[in-house]
């Protein structure tokens, strides 16, 4: 079994921005390699380059300081043999969550958290007597959309080219505190929650995929 080595190049901040899609029902690709080609290009104009954004695709909240932060457990199975120490023989499996708080607070942002639809949103014109405005009717929502998340940082390795995390299929988890008050601006915590992505198996044991990591590993040639 190979084995990775040191690669100080791999060192580095992550600064970023997020990007939103509804989740995929079908792929036309049949291998791993075709499917998360086909993933990418969902978010690039290119899905082997990865490099120009799509048309239409553009960030789809302002991240605060902490960026993206994802959690990746794995639920271990462990034996207690009777002429042995205690030992882990394998895992349940894998769960994998993320974690974002948003600065711009607004309808529509607040509408897709809530996994509400356009009809949620009353829309007013603006005219000489009154202000556009949009209001949210929030609170009735019990099913949740299934989201794709993309969040892509500048690679170290290659300026100009970027790594990526790719969440194939998710829901976003509110359970928030919010302030309003002179003293911070306001903001909103949220939860990334990754399910099982049966449309891209793991090439070895058969199982749904939850993510995709990419990085560069070389510039251009």
């Amino acid at each position: 079994m190979a084995l990775a080595t040191s690669n100080r190049n791999a060192i580095q901040a992550a600064a970023g921005q997020i990007f939103l899609l509804a989740a995929l029902t079908t792929v036309v690709g049949t291998t791993a390699d075709a499917i998360a080609t086909e993933l990418y290009s969902k978010f690039y104009t290119d899905g082997s380059i990865r490099g120009a954004l799509a048309a239409g695709i553009t960030p789809w909240a302002v991240l605060d300081k902490n960026g993206y932060k994802d959690k990746i457990q794995g639920k271990e199975i462990k034996i207690d043999p009777n002429d042995g120490p205690e030992e882990t023989i394998g895992l349940e499996d894998i769960s994998y969550t993320g974690e974002i708080t948003i600065y711009d607070v607004d309808a529509q942002h607040m509408k897709d958290v809530l996994s509400a639809t356009a009809t949620n949103v009353l829309t007013l014109a603006a005219s000489a007597t009154q202000a556009g405005r949009e209001t949210l009717i929030a609170g009735g929502q019990r099913i949740l959309a299934d989201y794709m998340l993309l969040y892509r940082y500048p690679s170290r390795k290659a300026p100009g080219e970027f790594n990526n995390i790719l969440v194939p299929k998710c829901t976003i988890a509110i359970n928030a505190d919010r302030e309003n008050s002179k003293g911070k601006a306001r903001d909103l915590k949220v939860t990334i929650n990754a399910k099982a992505f049966d449309l891209l198996l793991d090439p070895v044991t058969n199982l749904p995929s939850l993510w995709l990591e990419d990085f560069v590993i070389n510039p251009k040639a």
